[in-house]
């Protein structure tokens, strides 16, 4: 058996020796050895459970992957003969891709293509590899938040570790290759608001295991996207992000104060919106100097009116500026005849400033990317982490692929409302073709 290098034993101590945290995502890359480094996870749970008595249920350790053939092929020859559980088990099936040892407890491989049957089970532990090429039956966000953590969380909750004298309560591991804002993407960001969460991220260069040599080859073949996914665990998406001057780690920022409202001086709350049919999308800013600051977000408001009656109680004694869809002038979510979502607006005592029409998508999507990353290396535009939604909108808005003839923004996910509340507002406030501040042609309604 190979010891553990110094980017698994960092993971390894912070699950088994400190018990840090319940759930980990490592991202790593071609090369850093997280099929063993999962399959000793795996082992060294087990063992916490072989020293368990056999009266206590729901002993078992789950490895899923995307395929059968893939869990089964890459796992059990590491299992079964490198750490002998062949020689251990009570029963041990390559075909049923199973360990049984004799106080019950379990190593299950499990295809993700069949994660249903994972329902109403209580692991104690669960290894997930390469969520990013799970794409056969549920997408892994419902499955994760419908099956494997409820079946975690109810039988191994911290109540049951007690109980049953366990050394950790019900814990995860997640590891694979960076392949774009999928769900491993997201997880990865889990431990900003969940402290049960912890994210490791390792690249070739810190690790032992890679030939820096045939990586350099590789570098030759590889166009960039690839290169930063598979070597240097970079969520990069392809060229269809429409906003890929947005940099998480450049733009999202926690030491953003909100927006002030004392005696001495009270800041005007600039509010961009999407106007939907039930679902309003709004995004709430400042305007700093030369700097943009997205500070809040509302969504789940059912009309205009709903809208503004939750912007004037969130902030009543706030000056209320909106730059909302330019053609929410002409038309009304849900009002009487000829009330528009402006005049709804306007009512309420909400500022709206538009444009006569709507801009093309890439003329604003420039002012956006302008304002993340100019020629100079400015960024100007800054989002506080608390608004979750907007961010992974502005991640994960792409171009409608297959329309040569126009520049067009897919919104068959309906990933776009939150970025089009910040298109709006921005491309009317800097536009490309002006250096800042209304064009003639905008209207204050």
């Amino acid at each position: 058996m190979r010891k553990l290098h110094y980017g698994q034993s960092q993971v390894f101590e912070d699950m088994f020796i400190k018990k840090a945290h319940r759930y980990q995502v490592v991202v790593c890359n071609r090369g850093w050895g997280k099929t063993y480094y999962a399959a000793t996870a795996a082992v060294t749970a087990l063992f916490e459970l072989i020293n368990l008595p056999r009266s206590v249920p729901n002993k078992h350790v789950y490895i899923i992957a995307p395929t059968h053939d893939q869990v089964v092929d890459l796992y059990y020859p590491i299992l079964g003969y490198d750490y002998g559980l062949e020689d251990m088990a009570v029963s041990a099936s390559k075909d049923r891709g199973r360990f049984v040892f004799e106080n019950r407890s379990e190593i299950r491989l499990l295809s993700y293509e069949s994660i249903e049957k994972m329902r109403g089970k209580g692991p104690y532990f669960v290894v997930w590899d390469e969520i990013s090429s799970c794409t056969k039956g549920i997408k892994p966000k419902l499955a994760w938040d419908q099956i494997i953590q409820p079946a975690i969380s109810s039988r191994w909750s911290p109540k049951f570790q007690k109980a049953f004298k366990a050394r950790r309560p019900g814990s995860a591991l997640f590891i694979g290759t960076a392949k774009g804002f999928n769900f491993l993407h997201d997880a990865f960001y889990f431990y900003e608001n969940d402290p049960n969460w912890v994210s490791f991220k390792f690249n070739y260069m810190n690790s032992p295991l890679s030939d820096l040599t045939e990586i350099d080859k590789i570098r030759e073949n590889s166009d960039p996207i690839s290169f930063a996914s598979e070597y240097l665990s970079d969520f990069k998406s392809s060229g269809a992000r429409v906003f890929y001057c947005f940099d998480r780690k450049e733009h999202v920022r926690d030491d953003l104060p909100y927006f002030q409202n004392d005696k001495e001086f009270k800041e005007t709350v600039n509010v961009g919106i999407d106007f939907n049919i039930n679902l309003m999308c709004a995004s709430m800013f400042a305007i700093r100097g030369q700097e943009v600051h997205f500070l809040d977000e509302l969504q789940g408001s059912p009309n205009t009116e709903a809208l503004a009656r939750a912007l004037k109680q969130k902030f009543p004694n706030s000056r209320i500026v909106a730059y909302p869809d330019p053609t929410g002038k002409a038309r009304k979510t849900s009002a009487p005849i000829g009330v528009t979502d402006f005049t709804i607006l306007r009512d309420a005592g909400i500022e709206v400033y538009a444009r006569e029409g709507s801009p093309p998508h890439v003329d604003s999507v420039k002012a956006v990317n302008r304002l993340l990353l100019n020629a100079n290396n400015k960024k100007s535009l800054f989002f506080h982490k608390r608004v979750r939604r907007t961010i992974e909108s502005m991640e994960k808005t792409s171009w409608l692929t297959g329309n040569a003839d126009s520049a067009t923004i897919d919104k068959s996910e309906g990933l776009e409302h939150f970025s089009d509340s910040v298109r709006y507002p921005v491309e009317f406030l800097y536009p490309v073709n002006h250096s800042g501040g209304h064009v003639a042609q905008s209207r204050h309604f």
